[in-house]
């Protein structure tokens, strides 16, 4: 059995050849995952749409065929019913339900806590994996906004914030993954 060392591989052209080029089948493989986790809390009195501070995470894909998986968990709630998450790529919302009369459009939905009862206490995960085709090799951030109808929304905490026990806090996370085509 022998070893072959090479320094570089080119075409006959001078470029370097692609995995293609080689008759290498990459395709549905993982290339790179980048994440970003807030463990911080945020809360605002704004209607919105925000963006959500500390929950964006940029990627530049290595091939413009490439898909990217993206991935969110966030722990938000608002203090009215309307209260949901908007994904963008870059200054382009993605992802976003038909339009339906005047209802409110988003990616995923928040819940709603009132400020009294057993609701003030309550916390949810929202969740959700987006496969988008951005087709670019520059750099490429993914950012969530929230929204809600009226007196704001919180991220990582309830609205009970007193300090005690009952007032939890989590972490929410952004996690996009390039996907060779």
């Amino acid at each position: 059995m022998g070893t072959i060392k090479v320094d570089t591989i080119q075409k006959t052209n001078g470029s370097a050849p692609t995995l293609a080029d080689l008759s290498i089948n990459h395709a549905g493989s993982v290339l790179q995952v980048v994440q970003t986790v807030k463990t911080d809390a945020y809360e605002t009195s704004s209607t919105g749409p925000l963006d959500i501070p500390g929950l964006s995470v940029a990627i530049t894909p290595k091939f413009a065929t490439s898909k990217i998986l993206i991935m969110f968990n966030v722990h938000i709630n608002g203090h009215d019913a309307g209260t949901g998450l908007q994904l963008y790529r870059g200054s382009t919302a993605i992802a976003t339900a038909d339009a339906a009369s005047n209802r409110m459009r988003y990616t995923a939905i928040g819940i709603y806590a009132p400020s009294t009862g057993n609701e003030q206490y309550a916390g949810a995960l929202i969740s959700h994996t987006i496969l988008d085709s951005p087709a670019t090799t520059s750099a490429t951030t993914y950012k969530l906004q929230g929204q809600t109808l009226s007196n704001g929304f919180r991220v990582n905490m309830t609205r009970y914030n007193t300090d005690n026990g009952n007032a939890s806090r989590g972490v929410s996370t952004i996690t996009v993954m390039e996907i060779a085509q």
